[in-house]
C-alpha cells in the first residue's frame, strides 16, 4: 500500500491547518518531519497535492478530492477506537443503534432515555440513516440493530415488525383543506407539494399510490427526510405527505389520506448475529413506547 495510514494522518493535518507549522503542532512532531513526509507522499503517489504560496500550502483539486476519501477513513478509525475503548471497559457496556429519521423523536429517543436510566453506564452510539444505507451499516457492525419505518429487504437481515403507521398529509393552519376530515391525492394536484425523492422507499410508495389513483403530483422540492418536508411546509412552501411517525410534536395540521398508504415499522438486525442483551433491552423499550402510542403490533417478536 503506497498511501499508508501515517501518510493519511499527516496529509489530513496539513489540509486542516493549511501549513506545515500548523500540522506539526497538531501532530506534535517537528516541521521538517512533516515537510519531508508531504514531499514523500507527493512523490510516491505521483500527485501534486499542494502549491506553495507565501508560506502556506494551497491544496490542489486533487488534494481536495483525496481529502474527502481520507476523512471517511479517519472517521471510521475514530469509531473503531471508541469501540475498542468500550470493549476494554466492559464488552456489555456498548450499544450501537440506527433509525429512520421519522422515528427518532417519537420512538427511539424516549426508548433510549428509558434504557439509560436503567443502565447508566451503557455507552450508546445512535445515528439516523436512510433505509437504503441500513444493510451496510448493520452488516459492517456500525449498528447492531436498526429501527426502520418500513421493512429493509436484504437476504442477510431479519425484520421484526413492531408498530403500524400510515402516510398522512401535513398542512399549515388556515389552509383550505383543514376543514376536511381526510384528504385525497386528487385534492393535492393543484397544490404546491413537498415530496420524497422517488428513488427512496417513502417516495416510491407515494408514487405508486398516485399512479393507482390516476394522479400526478409535482414536487416543489424533493427531500429525503420527513423533518425536512415538515420544516419546508412550516416555512410556507405548501403541503407535504409524510409518515405519521414523523408528525409527533409538529405544529402543522395533520389529515389522513383517503387513499390508505400503510406501513409497518421494523426492528432490523443481522441474521448472523442475534441481538445482544443490550440490543434486546433497547428493542423492548422501543416496543413499550410503541404500545403507549397505541399502534403497536400485538404479536411483535421482540427478543427476550
Amino acid at each position: 500500500m503506497r498511501f499508508k495510514l501515517r501518510h493519511m494522518e499527516v496529509f489530513r493535518a496539513v489540509m486542516l491547518t493549511g501549513s506545515i507549522n500548523g500540522a506539526s503542532k497538531l501532530l506534535f512532531v517537528s516541521q521538517p518531519a512533516v515537510s519531508r513526509l508531504v514531499s514523500y507522499i507527493e512523490t510516491t503517489l505521483g500527485l501534486r497535492l499542494f502549491e506553495r504560496s507565501k508560506g502556506r500550502l494551497v491544496p490542489t483539486a486533487e488534494a481536495h478530492a483525496l481529502f474527502r476519501e481520507v476523512e471517511q477513513v479517519y472517521q471510521a478509525a475514530v469509531r473503531i477506537d471508541e469501540f475498542a475503548h468500550a470493549l476494554a471497559l466492559e464488552p456489555s457496556s456498548l450499544l450501537r443503534v440506527s433509525c429512520s429519521a421519522s422515528l427518532a423523536v417519537s420512538v427511539v429517543a424516549p426508548a433510549l432515555v428509558e434504557l439509560k436510566k436503567r443502565l447508566p453506564a451503557l455507552t450508546v452510539s445512535w445515528q439516523t440513516t436512510l433505509m437504503a444505507d441500513m444493510p451496510m451499516g448493520i452488516l459492517s457492525k456500525e449498528a447492531e440493530v436498526a429501527v426502520a419505518a418500513m421493512p429493509v429487504t436484504h437476504e442477510h437481515l431479519e425484520n421484526v415488525p413492531f408498530m403500524y403507521g400510515s402516510m398522512v398529509c401535513a398542512m399549515p393552519k388556515g389552509h383550505r383543506l383543514v376543514a376536511r376530515e381526510s384528504v385525497s391525492l386528487a385534492d393535492l394536484v393543484r397544490e404546491p407539494v413537498v415530496l420524497f425523492k422517488r428513488d427512496i422507499p417513502f417516495g416510491t410508495i407515494i408514487a405508486q399510490a398516485c399512479e393507482q389513483a390516476g394522479v400526478e403530483l409535482k414536487s416543489t422540492i424533493d427531500v429525503t427526510r420527513a423533518d425536512q418536508a415538515l420544516a419546508l411546509v412550516e416555512g410556507g412552501l405548501g403541503l407535504t405527505i409524510v409518515d405519521n411517525f414523523a408528525t409527533t410534536g409538529s405544529s402543522l395540521i395533520i389529515r389522513p389520506l383517503r387513499e390508505r398508504i400503510e406501513m409497518t415499522a421494523q426492528f432490523v438486525y443481522s441474521r448472523f448475529a442475534p441481538p445482544s442483551r443490550n440490543a434486546s433491552l433497547f428493542m423492548q423499550a422501543v416496543y413499550r413506547r410503541a404500545r403507549r402510542l397505541q399502534r403497536a403490533v400485538p404479536e411483535a417478536l421482540v427478543p427476550e
